[in-house]
């Protein structure tokens, strides 16, 4: 059995002809029995009310994009990411009739909490897989939800919440509380409290929302909640039961310090207890940048593939919130407001080549042993002279290849993860 799996796809406008590495990528992500590939936007005719949050702006573009993303090869889709509730349930719903209609298997999102969870199956040959997609980052009005007992269920997204502390010491606790004195902003949560609307935890100090606890070793945690958690470990135990194989696959934006190329701790705990519940790999993607791979219980944790697909600076239309988000006048068309917020392309994530590279996994399974890992480094055309290409995947260049190499050497070896050149590609070493 094999398993390729893609990052973020984010397709605002029709593939160009000019675009010549199709059939190359396709190629190899197509030596897989099952695909996979994130979907990191909405499909709709532009006839949808936006949400008044969005995973940082609102991405929609027509099916007619899914089509083309299909071109790949794909036979399965997650759709758990901050994006996935940009134009709210009518979104929502278009997206999945656009990939029913195509018999697409899709997971991390439906009309009720029980549907987003579910996974997806490819049945193949070789042997049946189930893939289940969560997010960690999203507004929780997009969250789905169970139903109550006269209550219908919530539509939405597969969420893993998390809960995050930070440990200051004495002296430092003691500023706190003078600024929370001095501008009364637990005045709310303070009447809350006291009214047994929230509920007060020992030896935790708010301020606002942040969690504080003393603690001379300074430094933040993370926790994924413990009733996602259950209810994951009960998806993936049940998967497990009826399929070969497992793979979860995560989106997270959430971060340890303040680097982006650093999991937070909640993700690394929720990831390797998903291989503890049996899956056979966990693969994220989310801040665009490519990340660790661990090698857990001889299962692979991708941390974060990165993009497969970027053209986030393309939507032909945006709500108007957008303008008003940034000052801009409401006449100015999508592409002119684009264009005012990035200061003339020259920020913004679009300005950064570690944006647009990426890693196309390729994990081969004989019964139950992992035989092989291999990954397929792409470039999105960065530095491409026709820009209608931008965003798209091409096979990486000899440089940019050993460049990713680096990258991943560099940031796996706190997880004990070594690699070697195969080529083109670059395989993880198995123990």
């Amino acid at each position: 059995m094999k398993i390729s799996i893609t990052g973020d796809s984010i397709l605002m406008s029709p593939l160009p002809d000019s675009y010549t590495d199709l059939d190359a990528v396709k190629g190899y992500i197509t030596e897989a029995d099952v695909r996979i590939n994130n979907l990191e936007m909405v499909l709709s005719d532009y006839d949808c009310f936006a949400s008044t949050y969005c995973g940082g702006l609102w991405l929609t573009a027509p099916a007619a994009r899914l089509d083309d993303v299909l071109q790949y090869g794909f036979n399965c889709f997650g759709f758990a990411n901050n994006h996935t509730m940009d134009y709210s349930y009518g979104g929502l719903e278009s997206t999945l009739a656009a990939l029913k209609e195509r018999s697409a298997p899709v997971c991390g999102a439906g009309m009720s909490l029980a549907e987003a969870t579910a996974p997806a199956t490819v049945h193949t040959d070789k042997g049946s897989v189930a893939v289940l997609c969560i997010s960690s980052t999203c507004d929780d009005a997009a969250r789905a939800g169970d139903p109550g007992h006269a209550i219908p269920a919530r539509p939405g997204l597969n969420m893993l919440r998390h809960s995050e502390t930070f440990a200051v010491n004495a002296a430092h606790m003691k500023a706190l509380e003078e600024i929370a004195a001095a501008t009364h902003v637990n005045g709310r949560i303070n009447n809350s409290k006291r009214g047994g609307y929230t509920v007060s935890k020992p030896g935790v100090f708010n301020l606002g929302t942040l969690e504080f606890v003393q603690d001379e070793n300074e430094g933040k945690c993370s926790a994924p909640h413990p009733q996602d958690m259950a209810r994951m470990q009960n998806a993936v135990e049940e998967a497990k039961k009826t399929h070969d194989y497992v793979v979860v696959c995560f989106h997270s934006h959430e971060i340890k310090g303040d680097d982006d190329e650093e999991p937070d701790y909640f993700i690394e705990a929720f990831a390797r207890a998903c291989i503890d519940w049996g899956a056979d790999a966990v693969v994220g993607s989310g801040t665009h940048q490519i990340k660790a791979v661990e090698l857990y219980r001889g299962r692979p944790i991708f941390y974060s593939i990165a993009n497969f697909i970027f053209q986030s600076e393309k939507p032909a239309e945006l709500p108007s919130d957008y303008h008003d988000r940034y000052g801009i006048d409401r006449s100015k068309t999508a592409a002119e407001a684009l264009f005012i917020r990035s200061a003339g392309g020259t920020r913004g994530l679009e300005t950064e080549f570690k944006n647009y590279k990426g890693l196309i996994p390729m994990l081969e399974f004989d019964g139950d042993a992992l035989k092989r890992i291999l990954i397929k480094p792409v470039e999105l055309g960065f530095y491409h002279e026709d820009k209608s290409v931008k965003g798209l995947p091409h096979n990486a260049s000899d440089a940019v290849t050993e460049e990713i190499l680096g990258t991943l050497r560099a940031l796996s070896a706190p997880y004990g993860t070594a690699f070697r050149r195969e080529g083109e590609l670059i395989e993880v070493i198995l123990p």
